[in-house]
């Protein structure tokens, strides 16, 4: 799951696969990774510049 922040890096443990996330629209949801299935484990996340 992850933080509510405006970005999420993530990455799947089950194939390696990284990608950044809209972090608002999964905050508190388990992202599946779109390769296989695996839920995205956030690795950081950092909010938009003001």
């Amino acid at each position: 799951m992850y933080a509510s922040r405006e970005t999420a890096w993530c990455s799947c443990a089950g194939c390696g696969i990284e990608a950044e996330l809209p972090g608002d629209e999964t905050a508190g949801v388990d992202v599946p990774c779109p390769d296989c299935t695996t839920p995205m484990n956030e690795m950081w996340s950092w909010d938009d510049a003001a």
